[in-house]
């Protein structure tokens, strides 16, 4: 049994340095993604004007508008978000609506990916802050039972930091997927406007097979 023990105590203080090697990683990760959130704020700010003109002028015109108002977006510049990204990719898919519903989905996948992303860094951070609370522990109780201060402190010191970490890392990660959560849903929901006026006035316009005969 004491072998057991031995060899339990022993494996598990071994992962002190991959647990502490990974808090160290997420929070560097986190530092990028505050970054790029900083980044992708200015730049919404910066394009949120052109796109909301654009709108207000879409929506001006006849219900549905016309095909050729709609199509006027893909040769525009400086949108928000994911609408850039349809812009641009959109440009030469306007009068195929099924090759566009590829993109929109594709659009829709991307989104999911980078919520996933920020999901991982919500559990995985308090999970790693968690274990490199609880493995120092053991050897700071056998430092306190040795009467070694010196160890019950160390050990405590890395206990208190990793949850600390973990923390720091869970709530970030958490606050960037709020923010980014309404961002994309709302230029999703802009991309199917698009791509269902695009849809309609391509259907519209096309011919039949009676016409075609």
């Amino acid at each position: 049994m004491e072998i057991l023990i031995q060899a339990l105590y022993t494996m598990t203080t071994a992962l002190l340095i991959p647990v502490v090697v990974g808090l160290l990683g997420l929070v560097a990760w986190v530092i990028m993604e505050i970054g790029g959130l900083i980044h992708e704020f200015i730049a919404r700010l910066r394009s949120a004007r052109n796109w909301d003109s654009f709108l207000s002028e879409l929506q001006a015109k006849q219900n549905p508008p016309e095909h050729a108002a709609v199509t006027r977006f893909f040769e525009m510049t400086r949108y928000p978000g994911f609408l850039a990204i349809f812009a641009s990719r959109g440009k030469s898919l306007a009068n195929s609506p099924i090759h566009l519903g590829r993109l929109v989905t594709t659009l829709e996948i991307d989104a999911s990916s980078r919520f996933a992303r920020m999901s991982f860094g919500v559990r995985v951070g308090p999970i790693l802050g968690l274990m490199g609370t609880l493995i120092p522990m053991g050897p700071a109780l056998i430092g306190l039972s040795s009467g070694n201060i010196d160890t019950l402190a160390k050990n405590l010191v890395v206990a208190f930091s990793t949850t600390v970490l973990g923390l720091f890392v869970g709530g970030v990660c958490y606050a960037i997927s709020l923010v980014r959560r309404k961002w994309y849903a709302q230029d999703l929901a802009d991309i199917e406007y698009l791509y269902q006026c695009l849809s309609y006035r391509v259907q519209e316009h096309s011919p039949t097979k009676e016409e075609e005969s």
